[in-house]
């Protein structure tokens, strides 16, 4: 399993299973990691995530379970009777492949595609 942090610091882990679902387990309390429990990011999440970032210049992340900003990747993402968290796990897997690349703006995530060049 390979080991990364969301954009606000917390540790996880996760493996690609064959199929194209990532499969994030999200560090305990303590923030050490578990198993015991996942997060599963199906492949039409990843494929609409990523092409929304693709055909955007920014957009706001926007993770939040309660209150995602109009017009961010947590309101598509919630648009789909899914849940927003699932960006706070999704995007750093994204900059890991150098899909996109993040910034912060006030309490807010920007994400950028990058271009290939």
């Amino acid at each position: 399993m390979r080991t990364l942090s969301t954009l606000s610091g917390n540790r996880f882990q996760y493996k690609i299973h064959p199929d194209g679902e990532l499969i994030v387990y999200v560090s305990d309390r303590e923030g050490k990691p578990q198993n015991k429990s996942a997060i599963v990011i199906t492949p039409y999440t990843i494929n609409l995530v990523k092409d929304v970032i693709r055909n955007r210049l920014e957009i706001a992340m926007g993770a939040s379970r309660d209150n995602s900003p109009p017009g961010s990747l947590g309101a598509l993402i919630k648009g789909e009777k899914q849940s927003p968290q699932q960006l706070s796990y999704l995007i750093p897997i994204l900059i890991e492949v150098d899909e996109c690349e993040a910034r912060r703006e006030r309490r807010a995530f920007m994400i950028k595609h990058i271009d290939e060049r």
